[in-house]
């Protein structure tokens, strides 16, 4: 039976490659982003490349809240059930800014964007089982400010702020989700790609910049994984584990095994959701 895969993303280095990879692999593709035009030129390039024309775009604006439910609303109505859920979309961003609501960019795009979506479609990915959900994140260690999640006292970027606690975020996430999934025939993992040259780290003072695109890899080694975590039946019951760009499982952080921060991030995740 032919996979049904959603990348976010799907516009980025590594959402692009991943979903390449999955149209390979004979998988409907749904491609979310936020920009309609980009998310066209994609799918054009994919069907021409793979000549699997079962590729299908989402417009959603992964900060926004109100945005993303219409966005799961479509893709309820549309299909019957999902094979898997890659979450990508991520943002870097130097200065403070907020959403609609209120709510920090980065927080809203990186952690509540993934946590409303992927709660919006687990009745599809529990009606495709064995399904899964895959969140890109990175081993971070950075330990989030429950009391200022929003930044407003103190908002600092990078891997020790804002992009950091996001990562973190993702993690627990994972690790919470996890627990909730067990025995539903769906499960849940988080991955690691590895430095990867893409649009993510334009931001970065010019110096980090400048190293990280030195060193990076292409996003193809990262997509092949991901798309294996997606699909492969060797990864079928790895629910809540941590994986990087091999495909070997890895331990995060202490903290990020905290169970009772995990919840507590869950309830006030829950509650902005609202």
């Amino acid at each position: 039976m032919k996979k049904t895969v959603l990348v976010t993303g799907a516009t980025g280095a590594i959402g692009k490659a991943t979903a390449l990879e999955l149209a390979k692999n004979n998988c409907t593709v749904i491609l979310l982003g936020r920009n309609s035009e980009k998310l066209l030129k994609v799918k054009s390039e994919i069907i021409q490349a793979t000549k699997n024309s079962d590729i299908e775009t989402v417009v959603a604006d992964l900060s926004e809240p109100k945005s993303i439910k219409q966005a799961a609303y479509e893709i309820n109505s549309k299909y019957s059930s999902l094979s898997a859920l890659v979450n990508v979309a991520a943002i870097f961003t130097k200065n403070r800014a907020e959403n609609s609501q209120g709510f920090e960019y980065t927080f809203a795009t990186n952690h509540l964007g993934p946590f409303i979506l992927t709660n919006e479609l687990l009745d599809l990915l529990k009606a495709g089982k064995p399904s899964r959900v895959v969140t890109v994140s990175a081993p971070s260690t950075t330990k989030i400010n429950f009391d200022d999640i929003n930044g407003k006292q103190k908002y600092s970027a990078g891997f020790l702020g804002a992009f950091g606690a996001s990562k973190m975020m993702n993690i627990m996430f994972t690790y919470a989700l996890a627990r909730r999934l067990e025995g539903t025939g769906v499960t849940t993992s988080v991955f690691h790609p590895g430095l990867v040259k893409s649009e993510l780290t334009k931001d970065m003072p010019k110096l980090l910049y400048f190293i990280f695109k030195t060193i990076s890899s292409t996003p193809d080694r990262a997509a092949k994984t991901l798309c294996s975590l997606a699909i492969d039946k060797q990864y079928e019951k790895s629910n809540g584990t941590f994986l990087k760009f091999d495909g070997k499982e890895i331990q995060s952080n202490k903290y990020s095994y905290n169970k009772d921060l995990q919840e507590k991030l869950w309830a006030m995740s829950e509650q902005l959701s609202k």
